[in-house]
């Protein structure tokens, strides 16, 4: 069990692990558990990894999370059993999740098969961050660079995962709390009624610190999972060029990487060693856009680039490349071990 009182840790998220039980002691709801905090959170399941069971206490806004990890490792202290879904669990822990970088995943079914989504689910999106603070969503509304990506991964035309990414850990909180009010419901999008799963799955976790620890590649491996572009010149490029797209990460990581953390600009001189790339078009409102998908692998002979360009393909999980990354464009998985080239 990890209880902590240090006040150094900056909060993400909390997460506590249940243990199911057979009991004949009456179990107090989980919903009451914490009856004597301020403001209660709600309680949102993560996908059962490894049999483990977990669930998250969420509150709006992630400042919250001292007091309340406070109050649950005092529950926890009191040998308390819970009820969660029908069932008894005592609760054996509480982790931290102190991490900026994220991925999560949500799964959403619908009765008909679905459009192109790229501006419903971004509208979605931003509609759960205003659910928790409109201020924080009409800021969002206004950065040029947004701090988090949206796009759809099709399973079948009417299976799909719903995957956001997020590049501030404050956003988590917020998001969450916004999304906790249709897990296991019916939204709207495209006009087209959807049904959200009841769990969330946060896929990957990271911090700007631990993506520096990234043993160097010279031969790097990109997929590009969605229609990818980048604005060249005063035109659009589908092709994605070494300087495109390693510029654009270098961006977004300067962006929101504290300052110590930052890298100078670099003049790139990777090379294209390799690539297997399709032109597709994402239907947007105002017209189709353009982006290649496959794979590419670059090459870097100076070794400083390598490095940089290792730490920043990381990167590329959390961040997308490109354009339109929080309409579902530049969604893209660095191929850790790729084949010699």
């Amino acid at each position: 069990m990890i209880c902590t009182k240090d006040t150094e840790v900056t909060f993400a998220g909390l997460s506590v692990v249940l243990k199911q039980v057979e009991t004949s002691i009456s179990p107090t709801s989980l919903n009451s558990w914490l009856s004597e905090t301020q403001l209660l959170p709600v309680w949102i399941p993560l996908r059962i990894n490894g049999g483990v069971t977990k669930i998250m206490p969420v509150l709006p806004n992630s400042v919250l999370y001292p007091n309340l990890m406070q109050s649950i490792c005092q529950q926890i202290a009191q040998n308390t059993l819970v009820e969660w879904w029908q069932k008894s669990y005592e609760l054996t822990g509480v982790e931290v999740d102190s991490h900026a970088l994220h991925v999560i995943q949500v799964s959403v079914a619908s009765a008909a098969s679905l459009p192109t989504l790229g501006r419903a689910i971004h509208a979605q999106c931003f509609q759960w961050f205003a659910n928790a603070d409109t201020a924080l969503a009409e800021h969002l509304h206004q950065q040029n660079t947004l701090p988090l990506t949206v796009a759809m991964q099709y399973v079948s035309p009417q299976k799909m995962q719903l995957r956001i990414t997020l590049l501030k850990k404050e956003l988590l909180a917020p998001l969450l709390w916004g999304l906790s009010t249709n897990l296991g419901e019916s939204i709207m999008l495209a006009g087209i009624p959807c049904q959200l799963g009841k769990s969330i799955d946060i896929l990957q976790a990271s911090s700007f610190e631990k993506l520096l620890q990234a043993t160097s590649q010279s031969v790097i491996e990109l997929r590009f999972l969605s229609p990818t572009s980048f604005k060249q010149n005063r035109g659009v490029q589908p092709f994605p060029l070494p300087e495109l797209v390693f510029n654009s990460l270098l961006r977004r990581w300067n962006t929101f990487a504290s300052p110590e953390l930052q890298f100078p600009e670099v003049e790139w001189n990777g090379l294209v060693s390799a690539y297997d790339l399709k032109t597709h078009a994402l239907k947007m409102e105002g017209g189709a856009e353009i982006g290649a998908q496959g794979w590419v692998k670059y090459r870097f002979l100076d070794s400083q680039q390598a490095r940089i360009a290792t730490i920043l393909a990381h990167f590329a999980t959390f961040a997308g490349v490109g354009r339109k990354t929080a309409m579902g464009m530049g969604q893209v998985r660095l191929v850790e071990s790729p084949s010699p080239g």
